[in-house]
């Protein structure tokens, strides 16, 4: 193989990674209500290609006041971790819950928690069925 063929392939081998990206709900609260977890369960947003972040292979959810308001959804190359703070503003009486989830696969910061609800209703009915029928 002579070195411009092996230049070709490498190349388009270069150019195949960087065209897979990872594909994550990108929204944020103050701009688009539609941000939050029960409009994004139920179809009010898709999710879109992190391609235009460089070595993109997260996505973050972040929340602030209880996972209402101030819901933010994007693509990262850094892993934030997950974690919760207590914030108090300054001149603020109240103290606001601040979270970070980072998770890796497409769609994956979507609002987890009305799924595993829906999953574990599914698993109590199948299992009353069975026991009424067996």
């Amino acid at each position: 193989m002579n070195c411009k063929t092996l230049l070709s392939a490498t190349s388009f081998l270069v150019l195949l990674v960087e065209c897979n990206s990872i594909n994550c709900y990108q929204c944020s609260a103050s701009d688009n209500m539609d941000c939050s977890d029960d409009m994004i369960y139920m179809g009010g947003i898709e999710s879109k290609s992190c391609d235009h972040v460089f070595e993109a292979q997260y996505c973050i959810k972040s929340t602030s006041l209880d996972g209402g308001i101030g819901t933010k959804r994007y693509c990262s190359s850094l892993d934030l971790g997950n974690y919760c703070n207590y914030v108090k503003q300054p001149g603020d009486t109240l103290t606001y819950r601040s979270c970070v989830y980072t998770c890796t696969g497409d769609d994956c910061n979507s609002s987890v928690t009305h799924r595993a609800g829906f999953g574990v209703l599914g698993l109590a009915v199948l299992n009353s069925l069975m026991r009424r029928f067996s």
